[in-house]
């Protein structure tokens, strides 16, 4: 029969540790980081077991080559443990599981050959921090050679203790992670905002009334225009041929309205087929029609307290016509398919190079949208109604161009210019930037756009195109006045110098010499002129 004594003995050792356990638990349940619950769980397990040194380590996302680990000792004595005895000590766990327990390291034949500093580190009890099953870490108590070996109450100790411990770590450890993915969040979103807010200041500067390149007083009288409509939210229709700068213009009214802030949205009503263009701008509802696999948002509802610019409005079939002037008189809209209108409040800006009062004539626009649509005006010039816009012009693209193609000199020649100048430009301001950037790079490496660098064609239409009375004659002999007007120019400017002039003309020096003698152009400091 048991000794009574000895059965209080040990009621009161497991009571004992069931205390010491449970203030143990409620000190690392109260801290927060992983790395302190580590420090303060094994200095409390090196003094409950009374062991010289006590190591505890973590595995690092998932690679059980990599450990966090801290180290603690029971006095000032310190011998820190081999790093190589954490590792092996581990990866006998992950082979074999359970506990490991050691009571001479150095005779042990499962670590022959192991650092045990000479015989110091002599006696181990190795527990491994489990969750679910899975080893996350691995706690070691080690005792020198002045002491026994671990006994059993210190293994029944560590069974309760560890496992405890090592869910703790582990929602702490998650803690952390997430503490760090918010704050990444927070400093990304940060980053997004201070980007976004950077991005709308320079797209405001980029549509600011400076960026509309003109002085001619068709421009002035568009940038008075703008000026005052930017004010209001009632519809402008912006009119004027391809290539005018239509889309500027209707971006320059909204970044500089009290909608600034709210989005912009652009569709060409010419790109779409009808249901298409129904579905873009009103948005549909899954199944409505073949294609429509899921419910689809428009671009009035994108735009709802900013603008939409509906580019080419006269392309835009009559159906949608009659759908769009429902959204400007009533602010409604109603997605294909649904069943119950949605409100709205959008300002719309149109653009067409169209002749929407010949199309109302002929029935394929309808005349109350035009009146909607036309409360305020804006009719674009075509760029042969202001040449004289065209050097501000060609400087500005050529700056933007130089950015663009990283080139670190580009200009223009004043013989390429004068070109440029006649030319009638069809395609109008676009066309003039296509011409200047197709020219940067086939120009020399001087970085100077000559005559040579511009399109095929541009001297002869320019000569033929050009103003009645400026040129007359044959074709021969009105390409070889403008050919001649330039060299004399292009010397004049140079001073006389014939090489400096080449170079501005695309020219040898060689070549140009011919041309002067060819005219008959006088070479003179103060007077260059062309006897022939």
């Amino acid at each position: 029969m048991p000794d009574e004594t000895m059965v209080d003995a040990n009621a009161k050792e497991k009571l004992d540790h069931l205390i010491a356990i449970n203030n143990v638990i409620d000190k690392i349940c109260g801290i927060r980081e992983t790395n302190h619950i580590m420090d303060v769980l094994i200095s409390e397990i090196v003094a409950l077991t009374d062991s010289d040194q006590g190591t505890i380590s973590l595995v690092v996302n998932s690679r059980m080559d990599a450990l966090s680990t801290v180290v603690r000792f029971r006095d000032s004595k310190r011998d820190d443990l081999p790093g190589q005895i954490s590792s092996q000590f581990l990866g006998w766990m992950l082979k074999n599981g359970g506990v490991l327990k050691i009571d001479d390291l150095d005779q042990d034949p499962r670590f022959y050959g192991m650092d045990s500093r000479g015989g110091l580190h002599k006696r181990a009890l190795c527990y491994p921090l489990t969750v679910r099953g899975e080893i996350i870490g691995l706690t070691i108590l080690i005792r020198n050679t002045a002491k026994p070996a671990f006994e059993e109450k210190h293994c029944r100790l560590m069974g309760i203790l560890v496992p405890q411990s090592a869910q703790i770590l582990v929602n702490a450890r998650l803690l952390e992670e997430l503490t760090r993915a918010n704050e990444l969040l927070e400093m990304t979103r940060k980053k997004l905002k201070q980007e976004n807010l950077q991005l709308k200041s320079e797209l405001g500067s980029s549509f600011a009334f400076e960026n509309i390149i003109g002085k001619s007083a068709g421009m002035k009288r568009v940038l008075s225009l703008v000026s005052r409509y930017c004010v209001t939210d009632a519809p402008v229709l912006i009119t004027g041929e391809t290539g005018t700068g239509k889309d500027l213009v209707a971006r320059a009214i909204h970044y500089n309205s009290d909608r600034r802030d709210k989005p912009l949205v652009i569709i060409n009503c010419g790109l779409k087929t009808e249901t298409l263009l129904e579905s873009e701008l009103f948005g549909h509802m899954k199944g409505s029609f073949t294609g429509a696999i899921r419910n689809k948002i428009g671009l009035f509802k994108e735009a709802d307290g900013g603008a939409i610019f509906l580019d080419e409005i006269g392309d835009a079939p009559l159906s949608t016509q009659v759908a769009i002037l429902r959204v400007i008189q009533n602010g409604e809209i109603r997605p294909i398919g649904a069943t119950k209108t949605e409100t709205v409040k959008v300002r719309v800006i149109s653009a067409t190079n169209r002749n929407l009062a010949e199309q109302i004539a002929a029935k394929t626009f309808r005349e109350d949208l035009f009146y909607r649509l036309n409360t305020f005006a804006i009719e674009l010039p075509s760029l042969r109604e202001h040449r004289e816009d065209i050097p501000l012009l060609v400087n500005h693209f050529v700056n933007k161009i130089k950015i663009k193609l990283n080139r670190g000199q580009l200009s223009i020649s004043p013989g390429a210019l004068d070109l440029l100048m006649q030319f009638n430009w069809p395609g109008n301001i676009r066309e003039l930037e296509s011409e200047i950037e197709r020219a940067a790079v086939t120009c020399g490496s001087n970085g100077i756009i000559g005559v040579r660098d511009l399109s095929p064609g541009i001297a002869q239409a320019a000569a033929s195109e050009a103003p009645s009375g400026l040129y007359k004659g044959e074709l021969k002999a009105v390409v070889e006045k403008v050919e001649r007007d330039l060299i004399i120019k292009t010397l004049a400017e140079s001073r006389g110098n014939v090489l400096q002039a080449s170079r501005v003309l695309g020219l040898t020096r060689k070549g140009l010499v011919n041309k002067i003698n060819r005219y008959n152009i006088v070479l003179d400091y103060k007077r260059i002129v062309s006897e022939g």
